[in-house]
């Protein structure tokens, strides 16, 4: 099979459309596009939440890993992103809430593991905290990719100098990067923000279209582990080691990404930016500014379900992969973000968060060689460690 055929691939382009909701005051349909890919029959089910530019195509290429470990992956366009239509900057995270359950049952899955690369945390987090349930009932597994922190955390500099900018500057991010990527050259850092789009366009000179999970023109990603290879009985599997396949693979990706819509990249990146500064990464419902308050939120809300389960919790598996250089985030932002989940409000060391009824535990890891784009990339081994907990995580019934 071609890479043109496998990427039309209906998995690739599922849609379902949201009816009107009188209780949110939404008085028109909504259509939402999502990837369906991995193994289509396995229990074990992740839905991921993907970076800034991280629509349902990019990370397609995991496909054949999920299908070696028995996982399946739901990735669901944002609202203006792909073929989901677009909603108001502030409707953005309830609509994102709205669509996960109704996403799910459409598709008669009980509960998922979440994942999520940079800035779909912010989405991922809202969606832990408002939907609990929907996570395994013994092991709720969650999954952090080169994890987004704010800048005024990290200090990287770069990204500073976004406060300079005017709001509807960064609002124009997605219709910079088109041109970039149609008229210089195309974008390479696309899960970063806009001073980091732009500038890597004009520096890499072989086509880096993060964040699709693949290093370019290489054939094992880092120099360290190469990719699965291509089952050779299914004849629908790309062959992810052959150089000429990677780049066709990523470049299509580009084009199809394009050519859809990117309203929502745009309003993302001030989403993320906290651009105006009136800006919420929470949901209406349940109010936290940044992930250090978000993080004990959830550990509250960990122990009230132990104690309400008669001291029987369920064991909750929290997980963050971090690049070895991240130009996004840096060593003090990864710190920060690891210090958010292992202490309390003291500063002090904290591993438990569920006081002997709800059972927590985060693990956090340094990945060697990669950076914050390219993490996911089958050959650094994260995406293979993430996916063999995912599998772990969802035991036959008999053993729940």
């Amino acid at each position: 099979m071609g890479v043109i055929e496998w990427l039309c691939d209906i998995r690739f382009h599922r849609s379902l459309v949201l009816p009107p909701n009188p209780e949110t005051n939404r008085t028109k349909p909504l259509r939402v596009s999502y990837a369906d890919y991995g193994d289509k029959d396995s229990d074990a089910v992740v839905l991921f939440c993907g970076a800034l530019m991280g629509m349902r195509m990019c990370y397609s290429p995991l496909d054949q890993l999920a299908k070696l470990h028995r996982v399946r992956i739901i990735h669901p366009d944002r609202p203006g992103v792909g073929g989901s239509d677009p909603v108001t900057q502030q409707e953005r995270i309830a609509i994102w809430l709205e669509i996960v359950p109704h996403l799910l049952q459409h598709l008669r899955i009980p509960y998922v593991s979440l994942a999520s690369h940079s800035g779909g945390d912010i989405y991922l987090l809202n969606t832990v905290l408002t939907h609990p349930h929907l996570l395994h009932p013994k092991n709720p597994y969650v999954t952090f990719f080169a994890p987004w922190v704010h800048h005024s955390h990290s200090g990287v500099s770069s990204l500073r100098a976004t406060e300079l900018l005017p709001a509807p500057l960064i609002g124009k991010f997605a219709s910079v990067a088109r041109f970039v990527n149609q008229n210089v050259v195309p974008l390479a850092g696309l899960s970063g923000t806009l001073l980091h789009g732009i500038r890597d366009s004009f520096t890499h000179s072989t086509p880096a279209p993060a964040p699709v999970p693949l290093m370019p023109t290489a054939t094992d990603g880092s120099g360290t582990t190469p990719v699965p290879s291509r089952n050779a009985d299914n004849a629908s599997d790309l062959d992810l080691n052959d150089p000429k396949i990677v780049e066709e693979l990523r470049m299509l990706i580009v084009q199809y990404l394009f050519a859809e819509q990117t309203e929502g990249v745009s309003m993302d990146a001030q989403l993320f930016l906290k651009k105006p500064q009136t800006t919420h990464w929470c949901s209406p419902d349940i109010f936290w500014s940044d992930i250090d308050d978000a993080v004990p939120l959830i550990k509250k809300l960990i122990r009230d379900e132990g104690a309400a389960g008669g001291g029987e919790g369920r064991n909750w598996m929290f997980t963050s992969f971090h690049a070895e250089e991240d130009s996004m985030v840096g060593e003090k932002g990864r710190t920060w973000f690891d210090a958010c989940w292992t202490k309390d409000a003291d500063g002090e060391p904290q591993d438990d968060a569920g006081d002997g009824n709800g059972k927590f535990r985060y693990e956090s890891k340094i990945v060697p060689k990669s950076d914050h784009n390219y993490l996911m990339d089958p050959a650094f081994q994260a995406s293979n460690i993430w996916l063999e907990g995912v599998r772990a995580a969802f035991p036959p019934l008999e053993e729940v």
